[in-house]
């Protein structure tokens, strides 16, 4: 490579990296919970159905916040929209501190509805400002939010048992977000302007849409794995005789996964007019961790190969959500379909996530068992494989044209 190459190539690392900061916010707020939730079950009194609710309630409110993002950018530049959901990521993280079980729920929602905007205006950002350059940002973005979510799950329960409170080791990712504030006051973009996309939206034409309906089902299952595994893995494998520091390190190990994939994954699609292939191996991967997890849950057979099947765990989730975000890219025509369907997606995919861990929860307190659990969740992965062969196939949403 040359010296002008590697010039350009530091140039284009500098200019993204905000947004680098920016993804390393957007989880571990929510992954830090799994490795505490007995503590903070046993301190409320919680059941496992009132205990999901905790990791519930911040999917549903990415939902509802990527439903209104559209309407957000109308009054709002998409980098005040970061700004702001920097600072709510913090108001929302502090307000864990108050003891109180009602105050923690309200936290929880608070944190849902920062990470919305930070999940949905970043990819904005990205058609906006390096159009030709949309794999490798969105690398960077999926590889923060994997860096940072592998670093809360691993580093909670330690924290918790040297400060003495599972609040306090919570308390430590509210920081998080005022330091990414702070960097983000200095991204500025030559090329572009920082405007509200005030252009008229159709909606109405994504929900005749059908590629677009199976970019929100794709999505909506994938993240139901995702956000499953990360609220009950750690409980799972604590219920099955493994030391809590150890899941907490496995639950790391699975996140931290979606680092090399998610800057792998993103420019690999980019080069290919069909990702199917790709869909396909994805699920795969994650389909054999799942029940190798699941014979270690009801049999406890192998316990040393749950590292093994974490592993696979991790490959499979990692790959899947990165590629859902660069799918978005690639079908739009433009960015404002960018926009919208970026919105579209993770508002109704979010709204389908949110069943996965409060199932997972309500079934494990009807049945006591886990069993029914890999089943439902061995049911998302088979509508995540179909709608993701949809979507994977060349094709382009338009909001002006129904397919």
């Amino acid at each position: 490579m040359s010296h002008a190459a590697v010039r350009d190539q530091q140039k284009f690392i500098l200019k993204a990296m905000p947004l680098f900061f920016v993804g390393m916010t957007l989880r571990p707020l929510t992954t830090s919970v799994g490795p505490v939730l007995p503590e903070i079950r046993a301190e409320y009194g919680l059941s496992a159905t009132a205990a999901s609710l905790l990791s519930t309630l911040p999917i549903l409110m990415f939902g509802l916040g990527a439903m209104l993002i559209p309407r957000l950018l109308h009054r709002v530049t998409p980098d005040k929209a970061i700004s702001a959901a920097l600072i709510t990521l913090a108001i929302g993280g502090s307000l864990r501190l108050v003891p109180s079980v009602l105050v923690l729920y309200l936290g929880t929602i608070v944190i849902g509805l920062g990470v919305a905007v930070g999940n949905v205006v970043p990819s904005v950002i990205t058609r906006r400002d390096f159009p030709k350059s949309i794999g490798g940002v969105m690398g960077m973005i999926a590889g923060a939010i994997s860096i940072s979510a592998a670093a809360a799950a691993l580093i909670t329960y330690p924290l918790t048992e040297k400060i003495g409170s599972w609040r306090g080791a919570l308390e430590v990712w509210a920081v998080l977000p005022l330091i990414a504030w702070l960097v983000w006051q200095f991204y500025r973009h030559k090329d572009t302007q920082d405007l509200p996309l005030n252009t008229p939206h159709n909606m109405k034409g994504l929900l005749r849409n059908k590629l677009a309906w199976a970019l929100v089902f794709y999505f909506g299952f994938q993240s139901m794995n995702y956000h499953s595994m990360n609220a009950w893995l750690p409980t799972i494998l604590r219920d099955s005789g493994t030391d809590p520091t150890i899941a907490g390190k496995q639950l790391a190990l699975l996140v931290l996964l979606g680092f090399p994939t998610g800057l792998f994954v993103p420019p690999l699609a980019a080069k290919f007019k069909s990702q199917v292939f790709l869909c396909i191996t994805f699920v795969i991967i994650f389909a054999v961790g799942l029940f190798g997890i699941y014979l270690f849950a009801t049999t406890g057979w192998w316990p040393a190969g749950t590292w093994l099947w974490v592993t696979l765990l991790g490959i499979g989730l990692g790959s899947s959500f990165p590629l859902a975000l660069t799918l978005v890219l690639l079908r739009s025509d433009n960015h404002e379909t960018a926009r919208d369907l970026g919105s579209f997606m993770q508002g109704g995919g979010y709204f389908i996530s949110a069943l996965g861990p409060l199932t997972l929860g309500l079934l494990k307190d009807i049945t006591h068992s886990w069993s029914a659990s890999f089943v439902a969740l061995g049911l998302a992965l088979v509508v995540q494989l179909i709608s993701g062969i949809v979507i994977s196939r060349p094709g382009i949403i338009s909001e002006t044209v129904s397919s």
